[in-house]
């Protein structure tokens, strides 16, 4: 009798279906408290990683002012068609940023494109270089394929832009001479940072768009308004002189919103070829807050672009000084403005 006491006393008892639930109930409680925290480490080495990017591609347009004395500008095309540039800023900054090899395969002899306005087609000689992927030109939180066919044409595309100013003066876009350090031809220094090189906006991020154009708005979240351009219908050739006011108006969307509303298409078109020196491609200016709620508005490939990103609550920009900053969306306006300008004597502080 006493052995078969202890034989029952040695067996073990299972788990009920009681427990069994209540720890798979911790289980997910602890899942859920520790994936927004993992997730928000990758994010913050994301944004840390993109930070470096742009650091990098700072110091290069330093190296590259240091060596020419200027900063290079979106360059003019040979084409006699007026809506045509040619090379990028970034194009030409590969060599500091070790990409000599790159910059090998772009012959500057050669224009970007060739023909007229309505008939030009993109020069084969640039063709391994349009469609090579750099990474130090695209941020790791955006994860929207670099690559972009267009008819027989392939480009590699990008999250880093050079600023054109605030996009409030009679010249918004860079065909002419802006109010901020980079447009079509410009040769600007650190001579010209008179508002100070610690205040002066060199780059930003933005996203790389869709991809395809649609005649109505893009529906979302599928294909979401940050990764299209409302395209605009009015104006004469572009949408200065408009008469909706675009230029120097005080809000800071309610203008745009208008134009949204009466967009003739939607274009995916954005930062699609970082080897372009076109607003659309490879530009942006403040007229809109960072990650603005309102779309990009342009009309042939030139108008309003914000500083967008998908890091939470704001972009990373950098600076004359080489700093790169982490600007919220909720930006004061008159701020975001002022650092985009380099001698406008707005007196700002960086947030």
């Amino acid at each position: 009798m006493t052995f078969h006491r202890t034989l029952r006393s040695q067996v073990r008892r299972g788990f009920t279906l009681v427990e069994l639930l209540v720890v798979i109930a911790i289980i997910g409680v602890l899942v859920g408290l520790l994936l927004p925290a993992v997730q928000a480490a990758r994010e913050a080495a994301r944004r840390m990683q993109c930070s470096n990017n742009l650091k990098q591609i700072g110091l290069a347009l330093h190296n590259y002012e240091s060596t020419h004395k200027v900063f290079p500008g979106p360059e003019y095309s040979t084409s006699t068609a007026s809506m045509v540039f040619g090379f990028s800023v970034q194009a030409q900054v590969l060599p500091f940023i070790e990409n000599a090899n790159l910059e090998a395969l772009i012959d500057y002899r050669e224009p970007l494109y060739l023909g007229a306005l309505n008939y030009q087609q993109f020069n084969a000689v640039h063709a391994v270089a349009a469609r090579t992927v750099v990474p130090a030109f695209l941020c790791p939180s955006d994860p929207q394929n670099p690559i972009n066919v267009s008819g027989t044409d392939t480009f590699a595309g990008l999250n880093y832009v050079v600023c054109a100013g605030s996009g409030t003066g009679k010249n918004y876009d860079s065909r002419a001479q802006t109010d901020g350090m980079f447009w079509r031809g410009s040769h600007t220094g650190f001579r010209d940072m008179t508002d100070g090189s610690s205040n002066t906006l060199l780059l930003a991020e933005a996203l790389i768009g869709g991809g395809a154009s649609y005649p109505t708005p893009p529906p979302a979240p599928a294909m979401p308004y940050f990764r299209y351009i409302a395209t605009y219908a009015g104006g004469p050739g572009s949408m200065y002189g408009s008469g909706m006011g675009f230029n120097g108006a005080p809000g800071d969307n309610p203008v745009l919103e208008v134009a949204v509303a009466g967009a003739a298409s939607w274009s995916g078109a954005r930062c699609n070829a970082w080897i372009h020196g076109k607003d659309i491609d490879t530009g942006f200016n403040a007229y809109a807050s960072p990650n603005a709620p309102t779309a990009d508005v342009a009309k042939n490939s030139l108008g309003f672009f914000a500083a967008r990103s998908l890091h939470p609550a704001g972009v990373n920009v950098a600076c004359g000084d080489g700093s790169v900053h982490f600007i919220s969306d909720s930006v004061d306006m008159k701020t975001w403005r002022g650092m985009s300008t380099r001698s406008g004597r707005e007196v700002v502080s960086l947030p």
